[in-house]
């Protein structure tokens, strides 16, 4: 079984697409190649956060996506524990799992994530209008510094201090 297929409630059934859409866009967000093909999985316009950075549209997020794999991460490996639906039939979801980066000083990181996606049916395609993800530092290893804020923020700094 694919560790980007989520488990879904029995009592909520969640339509397939849902499912076959996460699936695919966490192998995408996993290719440190595929920018394009990752911004395009969302609409024009969408919203998408990031821990504390927020931007919105396309550009910016090929902009932010690019971003990502630009720092310290060489890797990354998304597992897709659960999808919660906001009720049947809803195409809000919440999303729970893990990722794991393979930084390029050689070290490595699992880190507990969160996500709220709002999906739309653009051409008879699933899109996401709304992405936000949360990010728990909790369960880092002791070289990762520990966020007080609600909102952890983007990984990306806080992976600087794996560098050395």
């Amino acid at each position: 079984m694919s560790t980007y297929r989520g488990q879904t409630p029995p009592s909520s059934p969640v339509d397939p697409r849902i499912i076959s859409f996460f699936e695919h866009f966490y192998a995408v967000s996993d290719n440190p190649t595929a920018h394009e093909e990752y911004a395009q999985l969302l609409t024009a316009d969408a919203d998408f956060i990031m821990g504390s950075k927020k931007v919105q549209g396309y550009d910016a997020i090929l902009a932010a996506r690019k971003a990502l794999w630009s720092g310290p991460v060489q890797t990354r490996h998304h597992k897709l524990d659960k999808i919660f639906p906001f009720g049947q039939g809803s195409r809000e979801v919440m999303l729970y799992g893990t990722v794991d980066y393979g930084l390029k000083n050689g070290k490595a990181v699992s880190i507990d994530w969160a996500g709220k996606a709002v999906l739309v049916d653009v051409d008879g395609e699933l899109k996401m209008a709304f992405y936000q993800v949360y990010l728990s530092f909790k369960s880092t290893p002791t070289s990762m510094p520990q966020s007080p804020e609600p909102r952890a923020p983007s990984p990306e700094p806080m992976l600087e201090v794996c560098k050395s």
